[in-house]
């Protein structure tokens, strides 16, 4: 492979590599070798950007869920949407996600799920500040039924979890469902 002096190139190069080979391979069967072997470069190259296999695959997982997230944080955001419009938008965009993101494919392939479910967590985790934000927001005005909009805001988030793996519902009414939640726990 060409020397590239970019450490910024090079570690994006190993990164997209290996995530094209757990795409083709699975992530355990995929090796810091078989990545060294496909870029054509040392094994130790790879290491000198990442201390695993794991450590490549974590900053793989931090990327997708910031890119995947840049809709919600417009969306959560945009204070001339009602709160409760902005959750219920947010939530059926996480039921309905754009192939958006440069491991899209790999995240949402079959048989990946506890994979996937790893990313909504992090979502979450991602997504809780700027919900907390609004919630504060709404607080401060007068708006808010709770006291608390950080823990209503890891309530709201992580609770979205439990309505993205029940499969049962259609999109619809699990949306129309989560809007009654909301309407609940706003007003007041």
């Amino acid at each position: 492979m060409k020397r590239v002096s970019d450490p910024e190139i090079r570690k994006r190069q190993i990164l997209d590599t290996a995530m094209q080979l757990f795409y083709e391979k699975g992530y355990e069967n995929t090796s810091m070798e078989d990545i060294a072997r496909e870029l054509h470069v040392v094994k130790g190259l790879c290491y000198r950007y990442f201390d695993s296999k794991q450590a490549l695959f974590e900053v793989a997982i931090d990327e997708y869920t910031i890119e995947c997230a840049q809709d919600f944080l417009e969306i959560i955001h945009n204070r001339d949407i009602p709160i409760k419009e902005r959750l219920e938008t947010i939530l059926t965009l996480m039921l309905q996600p754009k192939e958006k993101g440069r491991y899209h494919d790999f995240f949402h392939k079959p048989g990946n799920e506890v994979m996937h479910e790893q990313i909504a967590v992090k979502m979450c985790k991602y997504m809780i500040p700027h919900v907390e934000e609004e919630l504060e927001n709404l607080f401060h005005e007068g708006k808010l039924a709770t006291e608390n909009p950080k823990i209503l805001a890891q309530f709201l988030m992580y609770g979205q979890i439990g309505i993205w793996q029940e499969y049962e519902e259609p999109i619809e009414i699990k949306v129309q469902q989560f809007g009654k939640i909301i309407k609940d726990l706003l007003d007041r």
